[in-house]
C-alpha cells in the first residue's frame, strides 16, 4: 500500500466495537485531485450514485473508492469497490462504463465469512477489499464530511471474529487534516 500510504498522513482512531471493545484501526489522510465536473451528469445512473463526489487520478473522473482502488493496484494489489448501498456489487470501474465483478475464489470465501459473522449482513463493509499474495486488507474510503456508518462498528467486530487482523483495517479519509474524527 506504499503508494496510497505515501499520498497522505498516517494517524490512529480508536473504533469502539459492538462489545465496548476498542480497537485501533489506521487512518490515512489523503487529498485527491478534484475532478471536473465534480459530479455524474444527472439521470447517467441512479441519484444515489450521482449525489456521489467524483476525484481525479490520471487525469481520469471516478469515485473515492475506485481512486483507492486504482492506488492499490499500482502495488500490485488486486482490489475492487464493495459496493453494498447498491445490493451486493463489486467493481473495478465506473458502474456507468462496465458492470459488475465476481470475486476470485480466495476473495469470495474471506468476503462470505465476513458476512456470515457479520449475520448474513453486508451492511458495513469497508468499501474496498484488496488482496496480494494471501494478504487481505480492508479500506473505508470517507470524502469530505462524511463519517464512518453506524453499521461499520458491527463490521468490524465481524471481520475480526472471521479472522481479519486490526492490523489490515484502513480508513482513507479525503479532505483537509482537522476534518471531522472518522469514528462512529
Amino acid at each position: 500500500m506504499h503508494s496510497l500510504v505515501d499520498r497522505g498522513e498516517i494517524s490512529i482512531c480508536e473504533l469502539a466495537l459492538p462489545d465496548g471493545q476498542r480497537i485501533p484501526v489506521r487512518v490515512l489522510q489523503v487529498r485527491f485531485g478534484r475532478a471536473t465536473p465534480d459530479r455524474l451528469r444527472e439521470g447517467t445512473l441512479a441519484p444515489s450514485y450521482t449525489a456521489k463526489p467524483l476525484v481525479s487520478v490520471a487525469g481520469d473522473a471516478m469515485f473515492g473508492e475506485l481512486a483507492v482502488v486504482r492506488w492499490l493496484e499500482r502495488d500490485g494489489w488486486r482490489a475492487v469497490w464493495v459496493d453494498t448501498a447498491h445490493g451486493r456489487n463489486f467493481w473495478v470501474e465506473m458502474p456507468q462504463r462496465g458492470a459488475p465483478v465476481a470475486l476470485p475464489p480466495e476473495a469470495r470465501q474471506r468476503y462470505d465469512a465476513i458476512v456470515a459473522a457479520n449475520d448474513g449482513r453486508a451492511s458495513g463493509f469497508f468499501d474496498v477489499m484488496a488482496w496480494r499474495d494471501g494478504q487481505f486488507v480492508f479500506v473505508e474510503y470517507l470524502g469530505p464530511g462524511e463519517r464512518l456508518p453506524r453499521s461499520a462498528a458491527r463490521w468490524v467486530a465481524a471481520a475480526i471474529a472471521a479472522g481479519v487482523s486490526p492490523h489490515d483495517l484502513w480508513i482513507v479519509r479525503c479532505g483537509e487534516p482537522g476534518d471531522d474524527d472518522p469514528t462512529v
